[in-house]
């Protein structure tokens, strides 16, 4: 059923949570890439490790598809209800980040960007798409999944990727560049400059605040480079008081992250580029969606998040001043 199979070979002698933590990593990837959610895909594994628990091993033929059955029919329940629930959420809905990735930070498909896409998708879009292009699930195993028959899961399939076509951005820059123009941003909001923020936002740039009504935060996208400016100023001036600020990967992506004085999580910030300014930025300050990032200590003990580099702040301080001298 998987062209990756052969990457984890389970042994029928090995016990039953040997067996399952082997190919963890696994069905978290698969819960992870079609609900879009940490705290929903730890879930999903507590209930496929209590399922695994209760079936005769011997009459499985094999392990890895088994599980990754269970793990998406599961994930696939629970996006179905999800979707339902976010047509009520309050404010613009995105994603839950996770630090890293398990599986390499040049995925795009587990990439934090191209999660917010698979939100255009609708339920059984997603699951289809995830499955067979991410996983090479037969369409035979896709459609017992969803409850359709194969034809009809090959029909999805052609539909999702058309849809993702029309809709796909270049979201994936150099990330040299990315990681250069996230730190001249962090480093323009920080000072309050406006010149510098405007030399680096489009024009028509949006922001995104995804709070879940559970924190303030703007409930609607905020467009155009004056008041998007106003907002991440505004914002900046409050966090820089109150929190510990750091640069790391998220979703194989460089992102911004905030921690109250405390230790929880307050933020995580994404940019997504156009070109060579920054088209969107987008914030999730929802503390039911910065659960992969509470323990802050460990995170920065495993390199995760860092500090900023105080000497290339220095750096930057430096060059803007001479450009502004100059012209």
């Amino acid at each position: 059923m998987n062209s990756e199979m052969g990457k984890y070979k389970v042994s029928h002698n090995l016990n039953e949570l040997d067996s399952f933590l082997e190919l963890k990593p696994y069905l978290f990837s698969i819960a992870y890439r079609i609900t879009g959610s940490y705290a929903d895909t730890e879930d999903i594994l507590q209930e496929s490790y209590l399922r695994w628990l209760s079936v005769d091993k011997t009459k499985i033929e094999n392990y890895k598809s088994y599980l990754g059955s269970i793990v998406a029919r599961l994930a696939f329940d629970l996006l179905k209800k999800a979707s339902r629930k976010k047509e009520t959420y309050i404010g613009p809905y995105l994603p839950e980040p996770i630090p890293e990735t398990a599986e390499g930070i040049d995925d795009e498909r587990i990439n934090f960007a191209f999660l917010v896409l698979l939100e255009t998708l609708n339920p059984f879009e997603r699951a289809v798409f995830i499955l067979r292009e991410s996983f090479d699930f037969d369409f035979e195993s896709i459609a017992k999944i969803i409850g359709k028959k194969p034809e009809y899961a090959r029909k999805i399939l052609s539909r999702a990727k058309q849809a993702l076509k029309q809709r796909k951005k270049k979201f994936d820059p150099n990330p040299k560049l990315h990681a250069q123009l996230l730190t001249e941003f962090s480093l323009a909001c920080i000072q309050q400059n406006t010149t510098a923020l405007s030399k680096l936002l489009k024009e028509d740039v949006i922001a995104y605040s995804d709070g879940g009504g559970k924190v303030h935060a703007a409930r609607i996208p905020i467009p155009g480079i004056i008041r998007v400016s106003i907002l991440l100023k505004q914002t900046t001036k409050k966090v820089m008081n109150s929190s510990n600020i750091y640069f790391g990967k998220v979703n194989g992506t460089d992102a911004i992250i905030g921690y109250e004085k405390d230790g929880l999580p307050k933020f995580v910030q994404f940019i997504f580029i156009e070109g060579n300014q920054i088209s969107e930025v987008l914030t999730i300050v929802n503390p039911d969606k910065l659960k992969g990032f509470q323990n802050e200590g460990q995170l920065r003990k495993l390199g995760y998040i860092r500090k900023p580099n105080l000497l290339y702040f220095f750096y930057l301080i430096v060059k803007n001043k001479i450009q502004s001298f100059l012209t």
